[in-house]
């Protein structure tokens, strides 16, 4: 059961409120397609004034920077002249720097207050948004300097103030474009070793071009002193990618309409908190220039100096760089900023006028406060003081209780007065703060409220408003759907048994209160795995779903759906579909024997305390997350060690059949088999497989980040890459002498190995080790039994020397174990007589040792067949297609092509 939102629902929930009739405004959260707006807009350059008209078309989403929109324009009223770039009938994306989540927004203000001592510049300054959108201005012109056209830059046409939303905006060009595509790319290996900008059109050609872009960018906006908008488009912050895409019109050539989007930083970067790898070496940068805080400083002598050295480019930019100067100016000197203002703020009055002033104009944009007080509060420093102290309670208050309750916890103190304690600190409070705060800021707050203390029945359609306003909030957040959001609003009495679940994560929360919801999720996942693998036809639409989401996020071509849904029928492909089926179906079981072991494991020790048994159950259940082998992963392992048993036929599962094992890679592992037979569709699947998983990881897991294009790289292009190395090394094994008699001497080093071991033991404990006692030698020797096997086999076949690893593992297990059983016997003759309980314990071991040291072996030699290096030559010319076509599928112009497959596994 999907999430079903529905607009229609959200406009009817606003028509309920705004029939209210409450003297407060509705408090909106983000716009609905179809939504008409009108703003007072001035242009970037030249700064002319227009009243424009549009409507919303999309709403693209949000991030910590602000929320975006596709919009229309249909009216511009402009007496001041033209405004550049603004068109009616003009298709833009419009900007509005205010989060659509509340947690993203407070998250965002903290780290920036934290920084700089003031709320979020871009959403309540316009002096910021200006400063920006010039700054933008500028590096446009720049990309013409430096990769020969502006268009490498969107374009930005004018800001706005949103009176509803209570943030600074901006409108500018709607780019058509893409991210990156998945490209395959079996020379990964080689691609590591190449560096930004070298030619090699083999190795993900517009991954790399990609890459090349954001490096010559982030150099040009050093040249032009915007340090701190370069973060954007840092590489290794892992997260900067999606701020560039590839224009649809610019072609198939890689670094053909490749475009910078985005220069507005939703998080500001503190010395002691990096939020990315490549944040780490721009804090020491920053420190060298003097700025401990960076979020969207530029040097503007350097840009003085680009421009003069460029002046050709910049001749009609004057004016530009004269506004750019004083809008700076005067955002910088609005906020306390202590790292960049420090001991001016104990002398300088005109900065103190600045950031009082700077204070009272933000709390007029974020509609905190209305033109009446507005006027007060410029008119009185004291009051402007007041009203900044009260809006700093609240969060103190939070802060305050959540420490104590906090420290009541660790210290195991009684929690009944604590919990009061707290919440009069962490909630009452600050309400009340709250409350005096907004009453002085707006008359019509203080006219609501005062008739809710006075009216009854003013008090119930208050209520009634405050519902529908929450509930488009639940709506949207996916706790309810269209249907029961209205039932809720017919019967308000609902909305208050939701009310506490609705501090429930979401899923829970639905599952809790919509039957319909709960059995649909319930079907899902038991029911609909066992349809998936006994009705083809569910199994066709469980892929044309796919295939339709791959094609609205580009993943794959109409052509290649096609192709795909074409071969279709094909026993091969149900065949794995059918797999992929048994796969989903081992998805809850990790889960469920988690479960199972925490409870049985509290419940085997009552003594502890609930604090305790919370704490042993947490570890239990990370614990099984992090395992590389869990009970899930191991029932899909087993599930395809069975096939290849049944059907006797290796070739066709010898990448499943060791992927299926290890716990997350393993969902992968018939994507990437598949890619024997089918590779369009097992990039496809890859890809749609590992996109899907990497969704979880906050931020670095969004669409088009580099986490993404890695999970794919690992998965599905460093499997082929190893293929190709080896097929090359094969190439070369046809050439020497197979060889097997070596193992013998590998067993018996290792059986002796492990005998002079377990005797070391006894003589140094008294008793004979346990597998786990010596577990460094349990999983060493094996793997460089593997390891020796297969390196000392000459010219065998990959399949024959598995084997022969496989066998000698067997061997060293049957060895080691009749030594162990022998030195235990005769451990007991000269004592004891013989137990069950050594016997018991010696059968074990055996069983143990045989086991463990044949996976191990097994592992070692697919390690070493990975890892072991290639001959020099391997790559300086590529394998031959006709050899590799039939095992990966691409053609020499890199592009995934779909082979015939063989009749029949």
């Amino acid at each position: 059961m999907g999430f079903e939102y529905s607009a229609a629902t959200v406009g009817k929930l606003e028509e309920r409120f705004r029939r209210t009739n409450v003297h407060r405004p509705m408090r909106v959260e983000r716009y609905e397609a179809g939504t008409e707006l009108t703003y007072d807009v001035t242009g970037v350059f030249p700064a002319n004034s227009a009243e424009v008209g549009l409507i919303v078309e999309k709403f693209v989403g949000g991030g910590f920077a602000g929320q975006v929109y596709r919009v229309k324009i249909t009216e511009i009223d402009s007496p001041q002249g033209r405004i550049e770039g603004l068109e009616v009938g003009g298709i833009y994306a419009m900007k509005i720097l205010v989060p659509p989540s509340r947690k993203s927004q407070a998250f965002r203000d903290f780290i920036y207050r934290v920084g700089f001592q003031s709320p979020f510049s871009l959403q309540v300054n316009p002096s910021a948004a200006r400063s920006g959108a010039l700054w933008q201005k500028f590096i446009r012109r720049g990309a013409g300097v430096r990769f020969g056209a502006e268009r490498a830059v969107v374009d930005i046409y004018a800001t706005f103030i949103d009176t509803k939303l209570g943030s600074c905006g901006e409108i500018s060009e709607w780019i058509d474009g893409r991210t990156w595509k998945f490209e395959v790319d079996d020379r990964l290996l080689e691609r590591w070793k190449i560096k930004a900008g070298q030619e090699d059109n083999l190795c993900s050609p517009e991954y790399r071009a990609k890459k090349t872009f954001m490096t010559g960018f982030v150099k040009l906006l050093g040249e032009m002193g915007a340090f701190e908008f370069a973060r954007q488009y840092e590489w290794w912050t892992c997260k900067s990618q999606p701020n560039v895409l590839k224009r649809f019109d610019a072609g198939d050539e890689p670094a053909a309409g490749l475009t910078a989007v985005d220069f507005r930083a939703g998080l500001a970067l503190l010395p002691l908190l990096p939020m990315s790898p490549g944040d780490v070496p721009l804090i020491f940068k920053g420190l060298r220039r003097g700025s401990l805080v960076q979020f969207d400083r530029g040097d503007l002598n350097k840009l003085e100096g680009f421009i003069e050295a460029h002046s050709e480019r910049f001749a009609d930019m004057q004016d530009a760089l004269g506004e750019l100067k004083a809008a700076d100016r005067k955002y910088r000197q609005s906020q306390i900023d202590v790292t960049h203002n420090h001991v001016r703020l104990l002398y300088s009055g005109k900065l103190w006028s600045n950031i009082f002033d700077a204070a009272v104009t933000g709390w007029s944009v974020r509609k905190i406060t209305d033109q009446r007080a507005t006027a007060a509060l410029r008119s009185s420093r004291v009051l402007t003081l007041m009203f900044a102290v009260l809006g700093l309670i609240p969060t103190l208050g939070v802060t305050a209780g959540l420490i104590l309750l906090i420290t009541a916890l660790v210290t195991g103190r009684p929690l009944g007065a604590v919990i009061v304690a707290a919440a009069g600190l962490g909630l009452i409070g600050p309400a009340v703060v709250m409350l005096l705060r907004r009453c002085s800021g707006r008359a019509d707050y203080s006219l609501h409220y005062r008739n809710m203390l006075t009216s009854p029945s003013y008090f119930l359609r208050a209520s009634r408003a405050r519902i529908a306003e929450t509930l488009i909030r639940w709506m949207r957040a996916g706790r309810l759907d269209g249907q029961d959001a209205m039932k809720i609003a017919d019967q308000p009495w609902r909305f208050f048994i939701h009310l506490p679940l609705s501090l429930l994560p979401v899923f829970l929360h639905r599952i809790l209160t919509d039957r319909r919801y709960a059995a649909d999720r319930l079907r899902y996942i038991f029911v609909r795995p066992v349809q998936l693998y006994f009705n083809q036809a569910a199994r066709e639409q469980w892929l044309n779903d796919m295939l339709v989401e791959g094609k609205k996020h580009h993943m794959l071509s109409d052509e290649d759906a096609d192709r795909i849904m074409s071969r279709i029928g094909e026993p091969f492909i149900q065949k794995y579909l059918k797999s992929l089926a048994v796969h989903v179906c081992t998805l809850p079981i990790t889960q469920i024997v988690s479960v199972i072991v925490a409870i049985v494991y509290i419940r085997m020790h009552p003594e502890l305390s609930w604090q305790q048994g919370s704490a042993a159950a947490g570890a239990i259940l990370v614990a099984f997350q992090i395992i590389p082998i869990s009970p899930g992963s191991l029932a899909r392992g087993l599930y395809v060690l069975y096939l290849v048993i049944r059907e006797r036929n290796f070739k066709d599962y010898n990448i499943a059949v060791f992927l299926g094992f290890i716990k997350y890679i393993g969902y992968l592992s018939f994507p990437i088999q598949m890619a024997y037979r089918y590779p369009v569709l097992a990039r496809f699947m890859a890809a749609h497989w590992a996109t899907a998983a990497v969704r979880i990881v906050p931020v670095f897991g969004e669409h088009g980040a580099l986490l993404e294009h890695g999970v794919f790289d690992l998965f599905y292009n460093y499997p082929l890459s190893v293929r190709r190395k080896m097929t090359s090394r094969a190439e070369y094994r046809t050439e020497l002498k197979p060889r097997s008699w070596h193992a013998a001497v590998v067993v018996l080093f290792a059986v002796g190995t492990m005998a002079i071991t377990a005797v070391f033991c006894r003589s140094t404990w008294g008793a004979l080790p346990t597998l786990s006692n010596i577990w460094a030698f349990t999983i060493g020797v094996p793997l460089i039994v593997g390891c020796l096997v297969t390196i000392g086999a000459g010219g065998t076949k990959l399949s024959k020397r598995l084997r022969l690893s496989i066998v000698s593992g067997l061997l060293v297990g049957v060895g080691y174990s009749a030594a162990y059983a022998t030195l235990g016997l005769l451990g007991e003759s000269g004592g004891a007589a013989t137990t069950n309980e050594l016997l018991w314990t010696l059968v074990r071991n055996a069983m143990l040792s045989m086991f463990i040291f044949m996976l191990l072996a097994a592992l070692g030699t697919l390690l070493t067949e990975i890892n072991l290096p290639a001959r020099s030559n391997d790559f300086e010319k590529p394998v031959p297609q006709e050899k590799l076509a039939g095992d990966v599928g691409v053609d020499t112009g890199h592009n995934v092509v779909e082979q015939d497959a063989p009749a029949g596994p």
